[in-house]
């Protein structure tokens, strides 16, 4: 898929950090700012890995030592978007801020310190246990050539394993975004998605969201490049089964895209879709992955609901002020 193109590339880099001895230290530099979330220098990976995929900042957590500091580490390492965020949110704000989106993805990143902030102290409070917020005590091992054989092995089972679970949930995702679309002549008018998104838009647009845009913001949970395939999509009038598949495995027609958005969108909604779709959970996959690391799948649901909830309110407040502002 797009978004996971250079995620071989980014596993062996990390890889190779780690067999060369310098993630220790990395650890150990930021000791000090982990400290501020409740979390001691060994979190910061899952944290850094996230902004290229969150799938690996999931199963970065095993370096913890306890079930309380994975979870609480995962829960924050969310709010980092992953590689595939920025290509969707870079096209619209540049679509409709054109020279003042690099000020748009500055507010995102300010904005970003509240519900890491809040997370933080929400999950925390119920992840981790007084013995979790111990010192760091980890050995720093010495440089050392990194050893190939086991770079590659470890490498490749990594991804072996999440292009499996990838498979399974796009197969999924596939097949109810071809239910609730088809139509006999093709036209997206006639399909149960165009029903129920004139159905709750009266809803969704206190968000800021239009049907359209609230049925992008839901695939997103499935998959961040599918939601440039569904926003090609409805505001077409096209196959979104079609536009889906291709945005995942091709790169997306920013041109085309582009122009249906600037066509149907005004700037609060294009503020709103960008605030509700960088602040969202990431994809299934990394709850699947989640889940598997954390053993615990009520909690991985809890977690999603909340990014879910606070995603809507981000966007609820950049669309309302910027009414205001625009």
């Amino acid at each position: 898929m797009a978004g996971s193109r250079h995620h071989p590339f980014r596993t062996y880099v990390f890889g190779f950090l780690e067999e060369i001895g310098y993630m220790a230290r990395i650890s150990y530099v930021f000791d000090g700012t982990m400290r501020h979330l409740g979390l001691h220098g060994k979190a910061v990976m899952p944290f850094l890995v996230s902004f290229g995929c969150n799938i690996a900042g999931a199963t970065g957590v095993r370096v913890l030592d306890t079930w309380g500091q994975r979870m609480a580490a995962i829960s924050m390492s969310w709010v980092g978007p992953c590689g595939s965020t920025w290509a969707v949110v870079g096209l619209v704000a540049s679509v409709f801020f054109g020279p003042g989106a690099a000020l748009v993805i500055f507010l995102l990143f300010a904005v970003s310190v509240l519900p890491l902030k809040l997370t933080a102290h929400i999950f925390g409070k119920r992840f981790l246990t007084e013995s979790d917020r111990t010192g760091l005590i980890m050995e720093l091992p010495p440089y050392h050539k990194p050893r190939w054989g086991n770079l590659i092995l470890s490498a490749a089972g990594k991804m072996a394993a999440a292009f499996k679970r990838a498979i399974c949930i796009v197969i999924v995702v596939f097949v109810i975004m071809w239910a609730l679309s088809y139509t006999a002549d093709g036209n997206l008018s006639g399909s149960v998605l165009y029903r129920i998104g004139s159905v709750i838009e009266p809803v969704t647009m206190w968000f800021g969201l239009r049907w359209q845009t609230f049925i992008a913001w839901i695939a997103s949970m499935m998959g961040k490049e599918g939601s440039l395939g569904v926003l090609a999509a409805v505001f077409n009038d096209s196959n979104v089964l079609h536009s889906v598949a291709r945005m995942s495995v091709e790169s997306p027609d920013s041109v085309s895209v582009g122009e249906s958005l600037a066509a149907a969108l005004t700037k609060p909604e294009a503020l709103a879709f960008i605030f509700a779709f960088y602040f969202n959970m990431p994809c299934l996959m990394t709850m699947s992955a989640t889940a598997h690391e954390t053993r615990s799948l009520k909690w991985t649901l809890r977690v999603a609901g909340y990014y879910i909830i606070v995603s809507l309110v981000l966007a609820a407040v950049a669309y309302h002020v910027g009414c205001l502002l625009f």
